[in-house]
Formats: structure tokens, sequence, C-alpha cells
């Protein structure tokens, strides 16, 4: 497409068919379209009609179809037929879009499978032949774990750190409680002071 200056207006020239629109959308379509299924059969037909391998794109918010043809020639019969089309007692009209192409399929990358990866982080600066690697599954249920824990009491002493030659042992004892120990210390109550006398 070409924009050429004629008069001062803006005018576009189109080079190739491939330029032309496509698709139209189709405005103030009535709500039973969205709703009923028997409806929206009906307004489909309005456009097999012309060409059988067709795409709808239903927006419900907008009360708005775009249909996209094969050729420009369709679009372009699909709309001469919808403009002030009566259709459930509502007017619709009909407008050429931008050009759709529709892909079947595509060659981009496509994303992992759907599984749970537990991947380490690779640094801000990857070296040369660094690969990517796996860490391990989270350990769901660590029986050992479970059993020392159950094992554990709290008259026990809990050696922390075993002491060798050079460094000292950690032992953890529990702290004994005096059983006639009172369970909460009293404060000693402060009296408040006087208010000052009121002036006559």
């Amino acid at each position: 497409m070409v924009n050429n200056l004629a008069n001062g207006v803006n005018i576009s020239t189109v080079k190739s068919k491939d330029e032309l629109p496509n698709s139209i959308i189709v405005t103030q379509v009535p709500e039973e379209v969205f709703t009923s299924p028997e409806s929206k059969e009906n307004f489909c037909q309005l456009f097999t009609q012309i060409e059988e391998n067709i795409h709808f794109d239903f927006l419900k918010s907008f009360r708005r179809v775009r249909v996209i043809f094969s050729t420009p020639e369709s679009a372009t019969a699909a709309k001469l037929i919808v403009q002030g089309f009566s259709f459930h007692g509502h007017e619709m009209k009909a407008f050429l879009a931008q050009r759709v192409i529709l892909r079947r399929s595509s060659s981009l990358l496509s994303p992992p499978p759907l599984e749970k990866q537990f991947l380490i982080s690779p640094p801000c600066s990857p070296p040369l032949g660094w690969s990517q690697t796996k860490e391990m599954a989270p350990v769901i249920c660590n029986f050992d774990l479970m059993a020392r824990l159950a094992s554990f009491a709290l008259e026990d002493k809990y050696e922390v750190h075993n002491g060798d030659e050079s460094t000292p042992a950690i032992v953890v004892h529990p702290c004994e409680t005096p059983l006639d120990a009172p369970s909460s210390i009293e404060m000693p109550r402060t009296p408040r002071p006087s208010s000052p006398p009121t002036p006559p």
C-alpha cells in the first residue's frame, strides 16, 4: 500500500490484492446471538452461504462479531448483505476490518511441557560451556527427621555439637523449674499521687 498526496489529501493506493481487507466487523448484533445456539447458527448461515470455510470471533461485551474470509471479494459481498439487514428486530451494520491471516501451524518456539521444573537459577553472565542443571525434588516427608523429633523429650539433654581435642562440646540442658516457684511475679503497686487542692 502506497500513500500519495493529491490536492493536499492523503490517498492510499493499493498495489496488490493481498493488501485488501478480508474480514468484516458486524455491529449492533442482537443479544440472542451470544446466548441462544439456534440464533447463533442462523446468524452464521448469513455468511456461510457466501463461503463455507470462514472464522467467527464473537465479542459479546461489545455486541460485535468479526467474520474472517479467505478472499477480499467474499468480505465485500458479506458487507453489502449485512449492511442495514434486520436480524431479530435489530438493524445491523458492517465495516471492513484490517486484513487477518489465519495460521494453522506456527513455527515459533513452543513452551516447555507442563511439569514441575526445579531449575537452578543461571548466573548473571553464564560462562562458556555452562549448562542448565536440575535440582532434586523437594522432600515432602523426611521420616528420619520425624523419628528424631518424636524421640526427643524436653527432659533430656541435647548435644548440638560433638567436641574433640580442639573444640568443646555444646550440650543444651533443659531448665529445671522448682515446684514451689510462683507462676507469675507480682509487681509492687505504686499509690497514685494526690490531686492538688481546688482553689476557692
